[in-house]
């Protein structure tokens, strides 16, 4: 609407200032300022046009993106109320978008919601390095500990379980190799230099989420999943928390709009339609298979339950 205002100021100024037969049009007319104000409202939208195109898009995006983009339109909204003055009309609206980002930003990253940063390091494009990016100050060290303590902590979580599930099969396993090993010290001669060479004690090795923050970060256009199954083996308990929280949905628009054609797929006319046919209707529009639901479609709909 305001794209289309501005497009359309001089016919809108001329109609207003050349009126005979309604007088009070030149009341209304929008002056210099306004029309200020108005590319400014369009400037402070367009920041969180690409964002929402983004989360929200049938691409299926998902959470690791949220951080990120919640931050860039925090500083963008920032800048400008900087720009323009937090007492001027966009400066009083910026400073209530800010309001309402940073308590949503406050929600999704605070201790109990660890997912939306653990994802954003399971991203091999962005991993730690990125909150370096957004959150470049010193000042915001505590931010960066807090990202960096979540995924630590996840790690441990998920470290715990893997041992859980692991613990009869090394118990398995131990037993298995001190009777081989019996057998082994049976066998041994009796001059043999093999005591020599016996390991003691433990390597140390350095955590697996330390190793992971510290490795390189691939292009933008990597295929993430392509590289998980090739790293998947260098960290297994990274791997399987990145198989876990990048499949989460950054948004549940896209799931809910394929609900949505619901209504458009069952109507009046065509109420004894099966849950599986229903299914395959949804799937398929979903798909792009199958045009976007309207009244003239229901003939594409037939075929296809055919």
């Amino acid at each position: 609407m305001l794209e289309g205002a501005l497009k359309l100021k001089m016919p809108i100024t001329a109609v207003c200032t050349t009126q005979q037969l309604d007088v009070s049009m030149k009341d209304i007319a929008l002056t210099v300022e306004d029309w200020a104000t108005i590319k400014a409202l369009e400037l402070l939208f367009l920041i969180f046009l690409k964002p929402s195109r983004r989360l929200q898009s049938n691409s299926y995006p998902t959470l690791n993106f949220a951080i990120p983009l919640y931050l860039k339109m925090i500083n963008k909204v920032t800048t400008m109320q900087q720009e323009l003055g937090g007492q001027s009309t966009i400066g009083i609206a910026c400073g209530a978008a800010l309001q309402k980002l940073n308590e949503y930003y406050t929600l999704a990253t605070n201790q109990q919601c660890k997912h939306s940063a653990v994802a954003t390091i399971c991203d091999p494009r962005m991993n730690h390095g990125v909150f370096k990016k957004i959150y470049p100050n010193s000042t915001d060290d505590t931010r960066r500990a807090r990202a960096r303590a979540q995924f630590e902590e996840v790690c441990r979580v998920y470290q715990r379980r893997e041992y859980h599930l692991n613990a009869e099969r090394i118990e398995h396993e131990t037993a298995l190799a001190e009777i081989l090993d019996n057998i082994h010290t049976r066998e041994q001669e009796p001059d043999s230099d093999e005591d020599l060479f016996t390991m003691e004690g433990l390597s140390f090795q350095e955590p697996e989420w330390r190793r992971w923050m510290l490795e390189p970060r691939p292009g933008e256009h990597t295929d993430i999943l392509k590289y998980w199954s090739a790293k998947q083996y260098q960290y297994p308990i990274v791997a399987q928390i990145a198989r876990d929280h990048l499949a989460i949905p950054a948004t549940s628009a896209p799931s809910e709009r394929v609900f949505s054609n619901g209504s458009d797929i069952i109507t009046k006319k065509r109420n004894r339609l099966s849950p599986s046919t229903i299914r395959y209707l949804l799937c398929l529009r979903n798909w792009g298979q199958l045009p976007d639901a309207n009244s003239d479609d229901e003939d594409a709909d037939d075929e296809a339950e055919e």
